[in-house]
């Protein structure tokens, strides 16, 4: 794969075009200028599909503050607003808290998981769509925790403003 990067890079130099790489993901392909950048899309998946395999665990299943406490590609800033937003949900109604899930913005979900939709590089805003319900499309915002290791800061309702959320 190297020697393919390389040689497209010293093709797209000789003839004056762009030095962009693509990066796949499935069957969904990103521009993008940096390669770390596909780690950031792998990062997105990784995250939302275990969130997925955790809620289709039903009587097993973590509880949302603790699945995103215990996730490694979860940004601190995620964690903190998650459980200011799940603690004041429960503040105002004991008994329910939230009517929906944070992460996923609504009370349903596509359960057999997500694939990339689309990324915008200069953003690095992320939007999935469920791989069994293609209109259910959730925005995620990833950030570098300067180690290279890209980690998810917004998701759903967390840390995602209004005019980025996906549509229900």
């Amino acid at each position: 794969m190297k020697h393919i990067l390389i040689l497209t890079l010293i093709f797209c130099a000789s003839c004056g075009q762009s030095t962009d790489t693509k990066v796949s993901t499935g069957k969904n392909v990103v521009q993008s200028t940096e390669v770390g950048q596909e780690k950031l899309i792998e990062n997105a998946l990784a995250f939302i599909n275990s969130y997925v395999d955790n809620c289709n665990k039903t009587k097993e299943s973590v509880g949302v503050v603790e699945f995103t406490n215990s996730n490694k590609l979860t940004a601190q800033s995620f964690r903190k607003e998650l459980k200011k937003i799940m603690d004041e949900a429960y503040k105002l109604d004991p008994e329910m808290g939230l009517e929906a899930d944070p992460i996923f913005d609504a009370q349903d979900y596509p359960d057999k998981g997500f694939e990339l939709d689309s990324f915008d590089e200069r953003t690095n805003y992320v939007v999935v769509k469920g791989k069994d319900w293609p209109d259910f499309k959730l925005t995620m915002k990833m950030i570098n925790n300067n180690n290279n290791n890209w980690l998810v800061d917004g998701c759903g309702i967390i840390n995602i403003p209004n005019d980025k959320r996906s549509e229900r």
